[in-house]
């Protein structure tokens, strides 16, 4: 193993008990302000690379249950307990005052900070131990979807990640378009890495598993959002295209403050019986569920410049469970679409008779696109990135 190894590792009552005898490093530490179990890109990063012999730690939201099924790939999690706040900024913000517990145990030769909000706590730990950073920019944070009214908020936010940034060393994105772009916002010649958000291999699976828990008839389609409740994700318009698709039932696994308005234009549309939130499933859990719908939907709205350049990995998880997707036709999504014909991508203008006749489209032709999407896993999963993503740390 690249590091040192380690005696014990206990948790209890949320507190944690380390006997570590002498100075212990881990060789990668992964920083996320988000819970782990949903984390599918820290946890398929943090696997990847204890695979390969690395020891790895985690500070992230999280509990005794995500300890024990991380401990099993020997990751070591030091969990904060999450509380749940209807302001953003204070979960963040409490993430920053109990991570402060492990800043003398998280000892690491690199600090992945997986989104913007976890790059001060690496920043604070580079401070104490050395080390190196990592900036995994999951986002374009200065161009964020769900700020594009909010200006200031924006600003604000863009002002924090350029003064932190200058303390990094090297950047993940999760596309090419993404690094084109900061690389001329930061203004840096530091490397950049390109890591798709690709789900791990897995073979097809066949699943009833919505169908049977929500009473859905045989008659009708399955139609599957993934993902974080937040507007411009596309799931308004489709709701307005169920007006004309009959067959179509919409089922929606994720939260997030959004929800409310899916309700109400559920319910304005008169397709209410035909929306089905069916809240959030741990990410190791999350494959059959996709399996069991007939269309993913990944319409995003180009609401932001983030947003227009988005790749996001709901599309790979669609692909990997062999089902089509309807997709908007901006500049990263299409493609993919267009070099592997796993879906159909649209204007995210499109009326909602045009949502509807191309979810028609990819019903009658979903042998078709099921047999791309077998063709398209065999390249499209994380495993085909492990090169990339040993050369993070290799050094």
């Amino acid at each position: 193993m690249h590091g040192e190894s380690f005696a014990a590792l206990t948790i209890s009552n949320c507190a944690i008990n380390l006997m570590l005898p002498g100075n212990k490093i881990f060789d990668v530490c992964f920083i996320s302000v988000n819970e782990i179990n949903k984390d599918a890109r820290t946890l398929n990063m943090a696997r990847t690379l204890v695979k390969s012999g690395y020891s790895v730690c985690i500070i992230s939201y999280g509990n005794q249950v995500d300890s024990d099924l991380l401990s099993k790939y020997n990751i070591i999690l030091f969990p904060v307990i999450q509380k749940y706040f209807k302001k953003a900024w204070r979960s963040i913000r409490n993430f920053y005052r109990e991570s402060k517990k492990y800043y003398d145990i998280a000892t690491a030769k690199y600090f992945i900070a997986e989104d913007l909000y976890s790059l001060r706590v690496a920043v604070r730990l580079k401070k104490i131990f050395g080390g190196k950073i990592i900036y995994d920019s999951r986002e374009i944070y200065s161009a964020l979807g769900p700020l594009s009214e909010r200006p200031f908020k924006q600003r604000i936010i863009s002002a924090f990640e350029k003064h932190y940034i200058k303390k990094v060393d090297r950047f993940i994105v999760t596309g090419s378009l993404d690094e084109e772009y900061l690389r001329n916002h930061f203004k840096t010649n530091k490397p950049f890495t390109v890591i798709m958000n690709l789900p791990p291999f897995r073979d097809a699976v066949k699943s009833n598993l919505l169908r049977e828990k929500y009473s859905i008839n045989n008659g009708k389609k399955i139609l599957i959002y993934q993902g974080e409740l937040l507007p411009g994700r596309g799931i308004i318009p489709v709701i307005k295209s169920l007006q004309y698709f009959e067959e179509g039932v919409l089922c929606i696994l994720g939260d997030g403050p959004f929800k409310e308005n899916i309700i109400n234009e559920s319910i304005k549309y008169n397709v209410n019986d035909r929306v089905i939130l069916c809240g959030s499933v741990p990410y190791d859990e999350l494959h059959e569920w996709t399996s069991s719908a007939d269309i993913g939907i990944s319409f995003i709205e180009p609401v932001s410049f983030s947003y227009q350049l988005a790749l996001p990995n709901k599309l790979f998880e669609y692909c990997m469970a062999r089902i089509p997707s309807l997709v908007s036709d901006l500049p990263a999504i299409k493609k993919i679409i267009d070099e592997y014909q796993i879906g159909i991508a649209v204007s995210p203008n499109s009326s909602p008779q045009k949502i509807a006749n191309t979810l028609n489209l990819l019903c009658i032709n979903r042998v078709y696109y099921e047999n791309n999407c077998e063709s398209a896993a065999q390249m499209l999963n994380f495993e085909a990135q492990e090169e990339k993503i040993l050369s993070l740390v290799s050094n």
